[in-house]
């Protein structure tokens, strides 16, 4: 058997010209839901004042909770999921994007839905204005986000580079990004004074990983995010110790989600 090797240069070039894969490699748009499972390890940033001492303490602290959620979307060829468009590159000439044999965007899977996040439930222990008085806070935290998220296939550069591994075909790495909100229920106190605050917070994320189609219809995936769930600010009121907290709040996440598409969306069609 004569074994066929890749020169690096070439191996480079076909790799990139991967990148532009006609949309035909990619299937339909259809209709998935997805459930979500893992640990939140989250920081939160406190800070203090205290209007009697006219002073004001602030630290950080970290805590791991689990979390649970799920996901309802919509799963379109990324040729499909933006607009045709001209772009001018000269005057009175123009390249069409999408739309011709000049440029045509690659067929990846794009993932546009609506997720929900629970069960995140954190306590904090940052400085007060004593050893004695330190800020012990307790954060529940519900995210409610818009994501987008691209699958790029591995098939097509894997073959060219180290031939057919059919176990490592339906492999998938992907990136994301949403935005959204966060209610956040925090409860603070300094062993003196206490506060509580229940709020709605702008919240982000991204973040990247690895998927697996385990058929057709059902898609896993494992991957880690950075989640921002916003600042929420209490005031304190107990006579004259009256003061403030802030508590800025972050976590890295880690999660498995199994996707299932249930629906074809007929008037997309396959390309």
């Amino acid at each position: 058997m004569r074994n066929t090797r890749i020169h690096r240069p070439t191996a480079v070039m076909l790799a990139a010209a991967w990148l532009w894969l006609p949309a035909s490699l990619a299937g339909a748009a259809e209709l998935y839901a997805s459930g979500h499972v893992g640990f939140s390890r989250a920081t939160g940033e406190g800070t203090g004042s205290n209007s009697l001492l006219g002073q004001s303490a602030s630290g950080d602290d970290d805590d791991a909770s689990p979390m649970y959620g799920g996901a309802f979307g919509i799963a379109v060829p990324l040729s499909q999921a933006l607009p045709t468009f001209d772009l001018p590159y000269w005057p009175g000439r123009a390249v069409r994007i999408n739309g011709s044999e000049s440029f045509r965007l690659p067929g990846w899977r794009t993932l546009i839905e609506a997720e929900a996040i629970t069960g995140r439930d954190f306590g904090f222990s940052t400085p007060g204005h004593s050893t004695l008085t330190p800020y012990i806070t307790d954060v529940s935290s519900t995210t409610f986000l818009g994501n987008v998220r691209l699958d790029v296939p591995i098939q097509a550069p894997l073959n060219l580079l180290f031939g057919r591994l059919p176990m490592l075909e339906p492999v998938t790495v992907y990136i994301g990004a949403g935005a959204g909100v966060s209610w956040n229920d925090v409860e603070t106190t300094d062993t003196v004074n206490s506060g509580s605050e229940e709020s709605f917070e702008i919240a982000w994320q991204g973040g990247a990983g690895f998927g697996y189609a385990l058929s057709d219809t059902l898609h896993a995936s494992f991957g880690y995010r950075y989640l921002d769930m916003g600042t929420v600010d209490m005031r304190f009121d107990a006579g004259p110790n009256e003061g403030s907290f802030d508590a800025d709040l972050t976590s890295h996440e880690v999660s498995a989600q199994l996707r299932w598409h249930f629906y074809h969306i007929p008037f997309f069609g396959r390309e």
